[in-house]
């Protein structure tokens, strides 16, 4: 898989209209393209896994062997490995309401699963089902007004583009013409950009799975990457897995 770099976007799109070199296959209706995605997307409805994390932001940086089980729409654990392997950060969101507990302060957290209350790890503005979609390989298809496909010659990649002219917002994603696999997506939301990669395609049953996810948005100078060495699709699920108890002994807070 080759790296892909985050060059000027509109300089890509605007060689967009080259011809096909040869035996490359003819793209599909632009809708049907989105009905495959949506499918792809669907297919992974969750998954149990173990990566490496990094986060660079202002003023914070970090990277972390994590835990991870992500579970649409909005379920998601997150266990933060100390180098020995133990638990050293918890966070547990079972849709409504967020958990999370600081072995080294032995403070329990606990509040609404909103995307204010993910900031302690997440400079970026995420809501809790769009975490999840981004762990899972996804992204959300915002509503739309316009749809078309262009072949770049330049990336050797189709770029499916939708278009919501009321509120003058676009949405673009590359997608390789032999796989269908989306190696990347750009789209805006709560104000922010969402630059997205996906690449080190494995297979798993009946689809394929990036195993290296990269998130970049600029306007907040954020970039948050992900890379499973481990990876469990649509697992059977527990009651324990998205239930955080309070350890003995720790303090309760309560997140305003």
């Amino acid at each position: 898989m080759r790296k892909w770099s985050f060059l000027p976007f509109l300089l890509l799109w605007g060689s967009s209209c080259a011809t096909l070199p040869v035996g490359f296959p003819s793209p599909p209706p632009p809708e049907k393209m989105l009905s495959q995605i949506q499918d792809r997307f669907q297919a992974l409805q969750g998954a149990k896994g173990l990566a490496h994390v990094r986060v660079s932001a202002p003023g914070k940086y970090f990277t972390a062997q994590e835990v991870i089980f992500a579970r649409r729409p909005g379920f998601l654990r997150l266990e933060s490995l100390s180098p020995l392997g133990t638990p050293q950060f918890y966070l547990v969101t079972n849709g409504p309401d967020l958990f999370i507990y600081n072995t080294g302060e032995n403070r329990y957290y606990r509040g609404e699963a909103i995307a204010r209350h993910f900031s302690s790890i997440l400079p970026v503005t995420l809501e809790p089902e769009e975490i999840v979609t981004l762990l899972l390989g996804a992204f959300p298809i915002l509503p739309y007004e316009e749809i078309s496909v262009n072949y770049n010659a330049r990336e050797e990649l189709w770029f499916l583009q939708l278009t919501r002219f009321s509120g003058k917002e676009r949405q673009t994603f590359g997608i390789h013409p032999q796989s269908g696999n989306v190696l990347y997506a750009e789209y805006r939301l709560h104000g922010t950009t969402r630059r997205l990669s996906f690449s080190d395609f494995r297979p798993a049953p009946n689809l394929l799975v990036p195993y290296r996810i990269h998130l970049e948005s600029p306007e907040v100078r954020t970039q948050l990457t992900v890379e499973y060495t481990d990876l469990e699709t649509n697992p059977a699920w527990e009651d324990a897995d998205f239930h955080l108890p309070v350890p003995r002994g720790a303090q309760v807070i309560q997140l305003e």
